[in-house]
């Protein structure tokens, strides 16, 4: 036996079992969710507003009343030259609708807002070959001609998504879409419009159950996360049909809900505060003419 094997023989303990000793983890294995670090307001994406360019029916959503020029230009494609303003303009963007979700829903409404920005990307890109002709109908004759647009026209057509992005509103707020997270559980429901409970993402759970396995948390466990809904063993919770949640639509033109061909009963409509004075202004004088006129006929009217 060499002196090597000796030595290493020698370092051996005959009296003490060695035991290797693999230390535990103590953090979680999925992240615990921590809303504080996103910096984001109190409120954050219970409100989507819908602006709309005065000229040329561009959309942009937002979850802020102020437009970010930076956010807002990223929304708008290039759809050739001249049709994508180098800056915004503020005199130009007007608010064409107000999503409001009930308070504590602010996750659902960042998941309407996904869903909405996804739609009016697909309207961009994925457009059928109807938009590459247009008909013109000669006054004289009375002909009607199909030809195709030219390079500027298709482009304004393009830039038009008015009337797709209210027929976007209304699938969206239906619970179209997956993973849309406007659709949620009786217990979830109730935690939000009773209890006043925050709604949390799916990727938040600890244990990532089926879509209407869902239930409030326990009293009693982490203090930051007392008024948080979470998710618990998909085999503790009795499965239950999924609801939507509720949501309101303030527009600027109470008309433009039309271009949608229905909405869902989770949606209520109303019109802006600006806007109520002036549309009241109207039907009274409308119902004075209506109630002068049927006076006068009365009183010419033959005994």
């Amino acid at each position: 036996m060499n002196s090597v094997s000796v030595f290493r023989f020698s370092q051996l303990s005959f009296g003490v079992a060695r035991t290797s000793i693999r230390h535990g983890h103590t953090r979680s294995r999925r992240r615990a969710p921590q809303p504080e670090l996103t910096n984001f307001e109190p409120g954050h994406g219970e409100q989507i507003w819908v602006y709309s360019h005065l000229t040329s029916n561009q959309v942009i959503y937002s979850h802020t009343k102020q437009l970010d020029s930076n956010r807002a230009l990223r929304q708008l494609p290039f759809n050739g030259k001249k049709t994508k303003p180098a800056k915004l303009r503020r005199d130009y963007w007007k608010p064409m609708a107000l999503i409001q979700l009930p308070s504590g829903a602010g996750v659902a409404g960042q998941s309407v807002f996904q869903k909405l920005r996804e739609f009016k990307r697909l309207h961009e890109l994925c457009w059928d070959e109807s938009l590459r002709f247009t008909r013109d109908t000669d006054t004289f004759t009375g002909i009607t001609k199909t030809r195709v647009r030219n390079r500027l026209e298709r482009g304004v057509a393009l830039n038009d998504q008015r009337a797709n992005s209210i027929a976007d509103m209304a699938a969206v707020l239906a619970g179209v879409g997956r993973g849309s997270r406007l659709l949620v559980s009786p217990q979830e429901k109730k935690a939000v419009l009773e209890e006043g409970k925050t709604l949390v993402g799916r990727k938040w759970s600890q244990k990532p159950p089926p879509p209407t396995a869902t239930v409030v948390a326990r009293e009693g466990e982490a203090d930051d996360m007392s008024n948080v809904i979470k998710t618990e063993d998909p085999s503790k919770v009795v499965d239950g049909p999924e609801e939507l949640l509720p949501a309101t639509i303030y527009w600027a033109n109470e008309t433009d809900r039309n271009f949608a061909e229905r909405w869902s009963d989770n949606v209520t409509h109303d019109v802006f505060d600006e806007v109520k004075a002036p549309l009241a202004k109207i039907r009274r004088f409308k119902k004075a003419i209506k109630e002068g006129s049927e006076a006068l006929e009365a009183e010419t009217k033959p005994l």
